[in-house]
């Protein structure tokens, strides 16, 4: 009778904790970020080692400013899963917003190390090497990402505004169409900026 009594304790425990996280998701979908983050926090507090929840929580306490816990919650989850391509990525970003573009590409970096076959990877570790002045080994990274996924449209976007420094405008003017072509929102005004009314 005991083990019944623990095991259907054990079930509601884990339904309603589970119902916590997927609470968590539905605040941080409608932008109500500090209810998501007691959700997750709940959560977090009977299953600390939630991949899921640790990087949903991190990217709520970054829509509410606090970068240093976002970081923490990212690190802590590198700990338990040191190749999540998501949790590099988004540290290198909360870096590269706070322009310390040395310590993004360093995040960057190891999301291209465990993730050779990630566009993606290569397309944030180019944004990094391009503004710290590594002009050709951004070039490289984004050929690699477009040889990686042709239609990785970010990468012919941010591939277009370093053709844009180097001068070479009819080359960022076809990157920037391409990018437009692959539904890149952004590329309609890098083409109106630097390409006239194409």
């Amino acid at each position: 009778m005991k083990r019944i009594l623990i095991a259907g304790f054990l079930v509601i425990l884990i339904s309603c904790t589970g119902k916590k996280t997927e609470e968590g998701d539905q605040y941080y979908d409608q932008g109500e970020y500090e209810k998501a983050l007691e959700a997750y926090d709940k959560y977090l507090t009977i299953y600390p080692r939630n991949i899921k929840t640790l990087y949903n929580r991190a990217m709520t306490y970054d829509k509410l400013g606090k970068q240093q816990e976002a970081k923490e919650d990212l690190n802590n989850l590198l700990e338990l899963e040191p190749n999540h391509l998501q949790a590099r990525i988004t540290l290198g970003e909360i870096d590269f917003a706070a322009k310390n573009y040395e310590v993004a590409y360093y995040a960057f970096n190891k999301a291209v190390e465990s993730h050779k076959q990630s566009s993606l990877a290569y397309v944030y570790r180019a944004k990094a090497n391009q503004k710290m002045g590594q002009i050709r080994k951004a070039y490289s990274d984004y050929n690699i990402a477009i040889r990686l996924d042709p239609k990785n449209g970010m990468a012919y976007l941010y591939r277009g505004t370093l053709f844009v420094y180097q001068k070479k405008n009819t080359s960022a003017c076809k990157d920037f169409a391409k990018a437009k072509e692959l539904g890149v929102v952004e590329a309609e005004k890098a083409l109106a900026k630097y390409c006239g009314n194409n």
